[in-house]
């Protein structure tokens, strides 16, 4: 009897250890959203600036509430990766964007 308690009790802490474990995230997929944001806060910045030269307030405050989220979501993708051990990730991105565009052309 003492012994199927030891055994049990033992069963419950492993399996709360296990259940304090953040579940992994995958680094290649979080770098990828982060770089998608980038690139979509700087697509939008260029659309604003061109809706204000041409009058169109109303739009560019769309695109500054766009811009505001696509912000939000780079401070979560970051932090996520920071997480998991990715040093800088916003710079890092910013840089294989660079890398990405020298490429190309």
């Amino acid at each position: 009897m003492k012994k199927l308690a030891l055994l049990t009790l033992a069963a419950f802490l492993t399996a709360g250890a296990f259940a304090q474990q953040a579940p992994a995230t995958d680094k290649k997929q979080d770098m990828k959203d982060l770089r998608k944001d980038i690139k979509d806060v700087r697509k939008d910045k260029k659309e604003r600036r061109e809706e204000l030269k041409e009058g169109d307030k109303k739009e560019a405050r769309e695109l500054t509430k766009d811009i505001k989220a696509d912000k939000k979501d780079i401070r979560k993708d970051a932090k996520d990766l920071k997480e998991d051990g990715v040093k800088h990730p916003i710079r890092r991105a910013d840089r294989q964007i660079h890398r990405q565009h020298a490429r190309k052309g």
